[in-house]
């Protein structure tokens, strides 16, 4: 060590610690100690001053500071002293400037005091005065030197403030700071290159101890974390991007949790914030961003913080999220495999222009894909393999520039490669690209070929390295290569099969189709990429040394799975080549037996065997995809070999893998379906495989009396194999044999019972006669063993047992087994072997038992001993089993065999121990101990126990042979039955096998015909079946099902006993559905003969067959019905039998359910007649009665009565069914004149709910009627009916009326009294009775003007003697229905009032939300209130209270509240309460305020506050009741604004103060603070003040408005502000706080509001035009002054605009023309703005003009005919700019002097496929079509309605709406009266035919919308004085044609209420201009713009001369409609439905 080194050391211990001293020095407790200390004159005292208040006032970085913290205090105490710590900055100014370490203590601590006030909100106010002190200029400039200097302390500490500024308060002086600091000093740059240096700098957190590069981050992110405002961030990555990205840079080497702290910052504050501009965003995160990102990758390890801290893993998950989901972060939603919308359509051969000229919108993904390292990382391999499955468009780029190394070495490097090669191409099909956008429809055109290829088969060499690497000695070279083979080939597989699926779907020829030829030319290009077959079949026939090793396993599975792939995608290569497939069955069986079960360990394969059954399933499929494999080919070139059939029988019988059999199974039953053997029924070969043995036997196995045993299954197919081959030899012969066998012998007895009709069977194959003839010549010949004897006789008695399911006769199969009988007869047996002979006569028994005949059991003999097996079996149960599951599964099967060669009778215990045995050793084998079972014995069900273990046992039972086990006394049991349901359904069910399931059920029903319990419990069964299938199966199935089914089963009557029916009634009500016609066809015959039978009986004595005719009723079509009636009616009398007449009820009922089709309803009105001479029959019948009503009301229209609509089960609730079924009522209504009819219901002493119907019906149609009711209203009879049944009758009466005289002559006054009272409002009545009764009542006193004055005394006294809460909503709607006539009802309002306002007290305090009746109510007591005109104070202020207290967020509320402050004289302390209570509301920002807010609500609030205001302005306009104003207001044009600025208004009125002190902290946002009123105009969007600019209210006024008379302002005023506020505000920053650095303009400039001013000169207001000019003139006098780069600039511009007013001091400022100003403002904005294209073009054409010509339109030429590459960009835009200028007629005066409008019609017809062009064209026309003279002029000098009539004729689908906009605008505008003078009214008729070719388009008709505003036109044009339109029928009807195609897509609501709620919806109003053309209006309720364009069409048909067609279906659904909304919503519909009343009498 050096001397000097030594020297420095003792001087640094000997040196004080400054620390120390301070804590010694100074004790601190209050801020006297404080200000003690800092007025200290030495130096060295101040020093130790500062370090102990810093050391005092620190916070350590996770410390939680409490309220009552000692430092909190402290600095509270400190601040109040010394407000702002003026004492730190005085002391700070006076430190030495040189002695850094000094200087580094006040800013230090400063920092400490920020963080430590900026915990809690109180303290905040504490803080501000120190930032705005260090916010000022010089102390910011001492700052930013700081951060310039080399001092590292006081740089640290710097930044360290810095921070605390940002962080202060939640960031609410952010942005401050970031206007102030002066981010482009070129120090800052170097701040993040310095880091701590350090031996153990790796192990500290750098947030907790962050250095200088970690604080200047921080800093950076504060500026876009989540907490910072949204303008925040834009402003900061706007104008400061390169700070932002300069924190990527050193990246690499930052710790983790700064890693993590600035990804965090990233995803939260910029990637999740929806507000930010995505381009924004994406510039930040490009190419070079993502490249230092990358860089983290290589840092694999975990970092000493944590295990987990790894830094690749955080960076590989956030450019995940950023990298790899569509739509989100950098990552676009392209169009999949198909190009750029802008690019045209590649031709599919043309691949270098695909490769060329191929555009993409993730170009930043492509460049990163390209510097992945795929095969070095697996995280980075992961993020590209996601990228391409976001964006499949980059694979077909990716291979070319990636450069992956695809030639096959042996490296790891190329193993990666092809591994992810593979990985890339075997993602799945971008299937949703192939459909439209925005659509379910598929694209016309498929993607490019070029593109598909990349991305199945990449052109990179790929069939040379594939071929190559199959080729290669290295067996991991080939089975890599082999997968990655195999992976493009299921990939191309998937896109075949999507192709196929697009080109069903478009339906497109298979020749011709472009989806088929892109199909076809992609299978000739993958041909020629693929390695060559022969290639492929070499590779799987290579020898191997090792033949049973691993990887010769692997690639032998490999090479069976190309084999399988080439023939599945490429049949035709395989074709070409010879190879002969059945080869691979060579070595196909193996020879050892293997067994599986589910509950055993063995199930678990070994990798070997797994490998293996994999190869063997390739081959399967293979055989069963290839045409050229013969399965009656032989395995070697011997004639005695077997055929490839015995492989494949050999491995299906043998194997135990599922999906191996399954594969099997569905080979077989291909090949065999195909063969001559089973052309008659393909599904029979499932019967044959499904009979195969499944008994396994040891070698050495032995029947009891020494039989030797061997396998049944090689004895089975060696025996079938056999068969085949003699049977494809001579087919033709046993074809005949089968044909003698089928002969039914001419004897034979016909079943009467059950018999098919028109329905034969499909025989068995004829191999059975072969089978047949083997086994007899076998036996015979004595060729056979015992043992194989035996197992072929077993197999043909379960293969006949099974064909029986599929036989409906059982003839053949009977003879069948007389053939096999005859066959094993005991002489031709075997003699020594009597064991196996009594087994195979016992198989001969279970086939006659199967077959149903049990009388050939003669022979049976069950008697033998049975010790052998009792033996066994006790031996079973006393040892233990073998652990081998092949040895327990041996043993199971020789237990099997034991008691299948036992010929002995078991008992139930017996079995139930061999079950639990079998079931304990190998629980599979339990199905074949179930077989051996004799059925006849049925001991299965108990010696099983199968009800109670049905569950165990399921999957070893099987429906048929347990079914066959079955006796009466299972079948009778529910159990036995449901057990058998379930397990016929336990399985994957088809419909055939529930058809054989049904056959044996059957023919169990045919066989117990002399047993009808049996019988019927069999149909039970059959009925349960059914039921389940239907649930089940497939429609097309279930129909087949019912169809075999009832042909089945067609009983003969004189068979059909009562314990039948009752079986049989529940079978066909679980198989047939009435209401279906299918199912009534199919009982048509059935159904016909019981209704003949009925007719023949029913008057004679034997009527037993008259109760089964109940069950076919509900199957008999209407007619027939209707025709039995009739013939009831003639035949039967009074005291016909009780069955008859139950028999009619029946037919009632059926008639009445609904469950006939609607012909019976137009049926049934042309019964009346007879149905009225059955009353006397059943007097008493509902039904009968019901059907009359109906029949009654089908002679008048729908809905005639007013009451609300109802669908009924024959309307349903589509509105297209129900205007169907109200245009067959229209068309059929008549009179009904029937004698005496009435009087009958009338007098009846019962009524029915259907009899006040009929009598309502009676009233509406027959002029007599009146008279008789009025006479019968008198009598007594009436005081016995319910009030319903009276008030529906009264009602009815009411209504008929045609009020125009009065009625009190047809009623006396007694009854009128007595009804009247007896309607009054009363408990306990349903909701639409209160309705009837209500109008019943309001209806009388209206009509009845004679007697008005009693009613209504009567009425008052019902009130004064009843409670305050009696009914009060009925009274509210019976005084509103009074009331809207002008009926003077005296004190009765004011009493019904007081009532109303205590109930809507209780009613809003007791409920949460008012359902839908309740705000019915609350609209009625509003309707009250307005009525009334005041209320009681003292009943009002409760309602108030509780509406603002609890129900404020309402919106119906809310206008009540309204309503009832404005009608009523409230004192001003109370208005002051409420105004105090609604602005201190908890919610109140929240409802008003926020931008989630809802507009109607939020204007309901203010609507309030401002009634509250204009009460008592005196006392209400105090400051604090404006200034929370200030916060919820928005500047904007909506109404809610325009209330507030009123409110502003009369405070200033009131107070003669100048409100602008408070608007001055006005923000547009909750989120965004101003303190100044620069900036609430620098918080303005200048978005939104450019749109307002862009669609300038011209008419708006400085004049203030009565709000009370506003026009309804449509939803976007929203979004536009109000110029007046905006220049008002703009008046007061330039006069109290202008900016104050350049920074500061060009924000303000930017906000647009300057251009706004300039827009402003064009307002037709000299008010506005005077004071914008002002305010311009201000600005110029400020940016005299200014330092702001752009000033020379914006000063040229104003000097422009100055020169185009000329001088009149005593005049207002001249009109500016709109062109002019919008020329102008958007030359200003392109100054700040200047990545805009158009700021050059106008820069330029300004600074070639010395002055601005106003009367020319700026650019036309120049734009619209431009030549340069931004064409078309440049000619849409002066298309919008004249849009946007045409604002008056000055506007049109300067396009017209330029002919700018011929200009752009000969440029629309030019352009048929520019639909952006055509769109702003139409744009600019309906602004024209908006002013009067511009329209007039167009339409005389330039024949506009024949142009648009020219344009119509080949009018897109698109361009509809926009044409009918433009129709009604010009309709709205013109002067009909001089056009009609003009061209002689030519012009209405042009119009018309121009709406008719509209109409005529059959997209424009499908939309509800667009034909809402065509009904509009129609009407206006319906409307216009003058000579009449001959276009107007045909534009109606076709209106109406188009209204029926709409109503199919609209369902009616039945909720009556929720409907008329929901009819309040606003529609905009003509003209409409440019802004919002050619956006389709949302349709929240279809139905209600339904109705409504059915008014319109309705009254435009009412001008029409002659009645059409179209008046009467406009006229049924105008009454339809007024029924859904009622008399209030639509009175032009009550006033066509009292004319409609009239007229039905006439």
């Amino acid at each position: 060590m050096s001397r000097n080194q030594q020297v420095g050391r003792e001087r640094a211990q000997k040196r004080p610690n400054p620390d120390q001293n301070a804590q010694k020095v100074f004790q601190i407790s209050s801020a006297d100690d404080i200000r003690r200390s800092l007025r200290k004159q030495e130096g060295s005292e101040v020093t130790e001053a500062l370090i102990a208040l810093r050391n005092k006032f620190s916070v350590k970085p996770a410390e939680s500071v409490s309220p009552q913290d000692e430092r909190l205090l402290l600095a509270k105490q400190w601040m109040d002293v010394t407000p702002g710590a003026q004492d730190v900055f005085e002391i700070w100014e006076k430190l030495n400037p040189h002695q850094m370490s000094s200087l580094a203590l006040p800013v230090s601590l400063l920092s400490s005091i920020l963080v430590l006030l900026s915990v809690h909100f109180t303290n905040h106010s504490h803080g501000l005065p120190i930032i705005k002190t260090l916010l000022s200029p010089p102390w910011m400039r001492r700052l930013t030197s700081y951060l310039g200097g080399s001092h590292n302390e006081l740089i640290l500490v710097t930044v360290r403030l810095l921070n605390a500024i940002s962080a202060f308060g939640g960031g609410r002086e952010r942005k401050s700071l970031l206007d102030v600091f002066p981010w482009e000093t070129k120090s800052l740059p170097k701040l993040l290159y310095m880091r701590r240096r350090g031996k153990n700098d790796d192990q500290v957190d750098m947030l907790s101890r962050p250095d200088i590069r970690t604080w200047y981050i921080l800093l950076i992110l504060s500026f876009v974390d989540q907490h910072t405002p949204t303008i925040v961030k834009t402003a900061f990555l706007e104008q400061h991007r390169e700070v932002f990205l300069a924190i990527f840079k050193g990246l690499v080497q930052d710790s983790y949790v700064v890693a993590r702290k600035i990804l965090e910052v990233c995803w939260a504050g910029l990637w999740s914030d929806p507000k930010i501009r995505r381009t924004l965003k994406i510039g930040l995160f490009n190419e070079i961003t993502i490249s230092h990102l990358l860089k983290l990758y290589d840092h694999t390890g975990a970092e000493s913080s944590g295990p987990e801290h790894i830094p690749a893993d955080l960076v590989h998950h956030f450019l995940l999220a950023i990298c790899t989901r569509p739509g989100i972060g950098i990552c676009f939603k392209d169009r999949g495999w198909y190009p750029r919308e802008s690019e045209d359509v590649l031709e599919a051969d043309d691949e270098r222009s695909a490769r060329r000229g191929g555009k993409i919108y993730n170009k930043i993904l492509s460049n990163v894909l390209k510097n992945l390292k795929v095969n070095e990382d697996s995280r980075q391999q992961e993020l590209a393999s996601k990228i391409m499955l976001a964006c499949p468009e980059l694979v077909a780029g990716y291979w070319s520039g990636a450069a992956l190394t695809l030639e096959p070495r042996l490296s790891s490097k190329w193993v990666a490669n092809i591994a992810f090669f593979g990985t890339v191409l075997s993602q799945p099909v971008p299937s949703s690209s192939f459909m439209l956008p925005d659509s379910d429809l598929y694209q016309p055109s498929p993607p490019p070929l070029y593109n598909i290829l990349e991305n199945i088969l990449p052109s990179v060499n790929t069939k040379p390295h594939l071929s190559k690497g199959l080729k290669s000695p290295s067996h991991l070279v080939q089975h890599c290569t082999a997968l990655a083979l195999a992976k493009c080939l299921m990939k191309y597989a998937e896109v075949i099969n999507s192709f196929h699926a697009v080109q069903v779907a478009l339906e497109e020829d298979e020749e011709d189709g472009q989806w088929s030829k892109r199909r076809r030319d992609l299978e000739k290009e993958v041909r020629r990429r693929v390695p060559e077959f022969q290639v492929i079949i070499a590779f799987s026939q290579q020898k191997y040394q090792a033949v049973n090793s691993p990887k010769v396993t692997f690639l032998a599975e490999s090479a069976q799975r190309l084999l399988w792939l080439y023939q599945r995608c490429l049949p035709s290569l395989v074709a070409e080549a010879r190879f002969d497939v059945g080869k691979l069955l060579q070595d196909f069986v193996d020879t050892s037996w293997t067994m599986s079960d589910s509950s055993e360990e063995d199930s678990k394969l070994p990798g070997a065997l797994a490998l293996r059954t994999m190869k063997q399933l390739h081959v399967l499929r293979l055989l069963k995809a290839s045409d050229q494999f013969t399965w009656s080919g032989k395995m070697g070139k011997q004639a005695l070999v077997a055929l490839y059939l015995y492989v494949l029988l050999k491995t299906f019988s043998t194997t135990r893998i599922d999906a191996l059999r399954d594969t099997l199974q569905a080979l077989l039953r291909q090949i065999l379906s195909e063969s001559i053997m089973f052309q008659q029924d393909q599904n029979e070969v499932d019967l044959w495989l499904a009979s195969f043995p499944t008994t396994r036997r040891a070698p050495d196995s032995r029947s009891p009396d020494g039989t030797p045993l061997t396998d049944e299954t090689d004895a089975v197919i060696i025996f079938l194999d056999d068969c085949v081959q003699r049977f494809l030899k001579t087919p033709y012969r046993y074809f005949e044999k089968m044909q003698e066998l089928a002969e039914p012998e001419p004897t034979e007895p016909r079943n009467d019972t059950i018999h098919a009709l028109d329905y034969r069977d499909e025989p068995p194959s004829s191999l059975l006669m072969v089978v047949l003839e083997q086994i007899g010549a076998k036996i015979n010949g004595k060729l056979l063993s015992p043992s194989d004897s035996l197992a072929i006789v077993t197999f043909i008695r379960k293969l006949l047992f099974r064909l029986s399911g599929k036989q409906q006769d059982l003839s053949f199969l009977i003879a069948v087994s007389d053939k096999v009988d005859a066959i094993v007869q005991p002489g031709n047996l075997f003699a020594n072997y009597p064991s196996i002979t009594s087994a195979m006569r016992s198989e001969v028994s279970v086939i006659h038992t199967c077959l149903h005949r049990p009388e050939e059991l003669s022979f049976l003999d069950r008697s033998e001993d049975a010790t052998i097996v009792q033996d066994f079996l006790h031996e079973i149960e006393q040892g233990s089993a073998p652990a081998s599951m092949m040895s327990r599964a041996l043993i199971a099967f020789k237990l099997i065999d034991l008691v299948r060669l036992t010929n002995h009778r078991f008992r139930t215990s017996e079995i139930a121990r061999l079950t639990n045995a079998i079931e304990h050793l190998h629980k599979p084998a339990l199905a074949e101990f179930f077989a051996v079972m004799h059925p006849a014995e049925h001991i299965l069900w108990k010696g099983a126990d199968v009800v109670s273990r049905y569950d165990e046992l399921c999957q070893q039972l099987e429906f048929g042979w347990l079914f066959i086990q079955s006796n009466s006394s299972d079948l009778s049991s529910v159990q036995c039955r449901d057990t058998l349901v379930n397990l016929l359904f336990s399985r994957s069910t088809s419909h055939l096998e529930v058809e054989r399931a049904i056959c044996m059920i059957v023919h169990g029903i045919t066989s117990s015909e002399d047993r009808e319990q049996l019988q019927s419990d069999l149909l039970l069964l059959l009925a349960s079946i059914m039921k389940k299938a239907s649930a089940m199966l497939q429609i097309a199935d279930m129909s087949a099902l019912k169809e075999r089914v009832f042909v089945q089963l067609q009983f003969n009557i004189n068979h059909v006993l009562m314990i039948i029916l009752t079986g049989l009634h529940v079978f066909v009500e679980a198989s047939l559905d009435s209401t279906c016609p299918e199912d009534r066809m199919l009982v048509a015959d059935i159904s016909t003969h019981w209704l003949a039978l009925f007719r023949t009986n029913i008057l004679s004595e034997e009527q037993k067959h008259l109760t089964s005719m109940k069950l076919w009723i509900r199957y008999v079509e209407p007619e027939g019905l209707f025709d039995l009636l009739a013939f009831i009616g003639r035949t039967v009398s009074h005291a016909a039998d009780p069955r008859v007449l139950e028999i009619l009820e029946a037919i009632l009922v059926n008639l009445k359910s609904g469950t006939t089709s609607s012909v019976s309803e137009l049926a049934l009105k042309d019964q009346v007649t007879q149905l009225l001479a059955l009353r006397p029959l059943v007097p008493e019948s509902d039904n009968l009665e019901s059907m009359i009503a109906s029949a009654i009301v089908w002679h008048l229209p729908l809905c005639h009565d007013g009451l609300p609509f109802s669908p009924d089960n024959s309307s349903g609730t589509g509105l297209d069914s129900i205007t169907s079924w109200s245009r067959a009522r229209w068309k059929r209504h008549s009179n009904i004149s029937l004698t005496n009819a009435m009087s009958q219901f009338l007098d009846q002493k019962c009524w029915t709910d259907y009899t006040p119907k009929i009598i309502s019906a009676f009233l509406y149609t027959d002029p007599s009627a009146r008279k008789v009711f009025s006479s019968w209203l008198t009598a007594d009879a009436c005081t016995a009916l319910s009030d319903g049944h009276l008030a529906t009758v009264i009602r009815a009466f009411l209504d008929s009326d045609d009020r125009e005289n009065d009625i009190s002559g047809e009623l006396d006054n007694e009854a009128l009294a007595t009804a009247f009272v007896r309607l009054l409002p009363e408990d306990g009545r349903s909701g639409e009775l209160r309705r009837i009764c209500c109008y019943c009542t309001s209806a009388l006193i209206a009509y009845h003007s004679s007697k008005r004055s009693d009613l209504l005394s009567l009425f008052q006294q019902k009130l004064s003697s009843s409670p305050l809460a009696y009914q009060v909503p009925d009274l509210m709607a019976i005084v509103d229905q009074l009331l809207a006539q002008d009926i003077e009802l005296g004190g009765i309002t004011v009493d019904v009032l007081d009532r109303s306002l205590h109930w809507a007290v209780r009613y809003l305090s007791e409920y949460d939300s008012p359902d839908e009746e309740g705000r019915q109510q609350l609209r009625l007591l509003k309707t009250l209130v307005s009525s009334q005109g005041s209320a009681k104070p003292h009943l009002m202020e409760p309602v108030l209270t509780v509406i603002i207290q609890n129900r404020l967020s309402d919106i119906d509320v809310s206008e009540l509240a309204a309503v009832l402050v404005q009608g009523t004289s409230l004192k001003p302390a109370v208005v002051n309460r409420l105004l105090q209570s609604i602005l201190h509301h908890p919610h109140f920002f929240k409802l008003t305020a926020s931008e989630s807010a809802n507009t109607t609500l939020r204007s309901s609030i203010i609507r309030l506050l401002y009634v509250l205001f204009n009460l008592h302005p005196t006392n209400t306009c105090q400051p604090s009741h404006v200034e929370p104003l200030v916060h919820i207001y928005r500047g904007t044009l909506s109404y809610s604004d325009s209330m507030l600025l009123s409110i502003f208004k009369l405070f200033e009125g009131q107070r003669k103060t100048s409100v602008s002190s408070i608007l001055a902290r006005w923000s547009p946002s909750m989120d965004v603070s101003a303190s100044t009123s620069l900036q609430a105009v620098q918080n303005m969007d200048p978005i939104q003040m450019l749109r307002t600019c862009l669609a300038y209210p011209t008419c708006r006024r400085f004049a203030e408005e009565d709000n009370e008379d506003m026009a309804y302002r449509p939803s976007t005023d929203e979004q536009i502000y109000d110029p007046p506020f905006v220049i008002s505000l703009f008046g007061h920053m330039l006069s109290q706080n202008p900016p104050a650095s350049a920074m500061a303009w060009v924000e303000v400039f930017r906000t647009n509001v300057v251009c706004l001013l300039i827009r402003s000169l064009s307002s037709k207001d000299a008010g506005i035009r005077e004071a914008s000019l002002c305010h311009i003139a201000g600005l110029w006098r400020c940016l005299e002054v200014a330092d702001m780069q752009e000033k020379p600039q914006v000063m040229h511009i104003l000097h422009l605009l100055k020169d185009t007013f000329p001088l009149t001091p005593n005049e207002p400022p001249k009109r500016l023309p709109s062109y002019t100003s919008l020329m102008l403002l958007h030359a200003m904005k392109g100054i700040f703005y200047p990545s805009n294209f158009i700021y050059p073009m106008t820069a330029r054409f300004l600074l070639q003009r010395p002055e601005v010509d106003i009367t020319d339109v700026p650019m036309l030429y120049n734009m619209l005919y431009s030549s340069s590459d931004d064409w078309k960009k440049e000619r849409g835009w002066i298309i919008r700019f004249l849009s946007d200028g045409m604002m008056s007629t000055e506007d049109w005066r300067v396009l017209k002097r330029r002919h700018t409008w011929d200009l752009l019609a000969s440029l629309f017809q030019s352009s048929e496929k520019d639909q952006a062009l055509r769109h702003g064209i139409l744009e600019v026309l309906a602004n024209i079509t908006c002013n009067m003279q511009a329209t007039t002029s167009l339409i005389l000098k330039s024949s506009l309605l024949t142009w648009i009539e020219m344009q119509l004729q080949v009018c897109k689908s698109k361009e509809s709406l926009a044409w009918v906009k433009i129709l009604e605008n010009i309709l709205v505008t013109v002067n009909a009266s001089r056009l009609d003078t003009a061209t002689n009214g030519e012009w209405r008729f042009v119009l018309s035919r121009c709406l008719l070719l509209v109409l005529q388009d059959a997209v424009f008709g499908s939309t509800l919308s667009a034909f809402a505003s065509a009904a509009s036109v129609i009407l206006r044009l319906s409307v216009l004085p003058g000579k009449s339109n001959p276009h107007l029928p045909s534009l109606i009807t076709r209106a109406v044609y188009c209204l029926e195609k709409l109503e199919t897509t609209i369902t009616y609501d039945q909720d009556v209420d929720k409907t008329i709620s929901r009819c309040r919806t606003r529609i905009p109003l003509p003209p409409y201009p440019a802004r919002g053309f050619h956006d389709v209006p949302h349709v929240d309720d279809p139905l209600d713009i339904w109705g409504k364009a059915v008014e319109t069409l309705w009254q435009a048909s009412m001008s029409l001369d002659e009645k059409t067609s179209a008046w009467d279906a406009l006229t049924s659904r105008l009454l339809i409609w007024r029924s859904m909304v009622g008399e209030e919503i639509s009175p032009v519909g009550e006033w066509a439905r009292r004319e409609v009343v009239c007229n039905l009498r006439r």
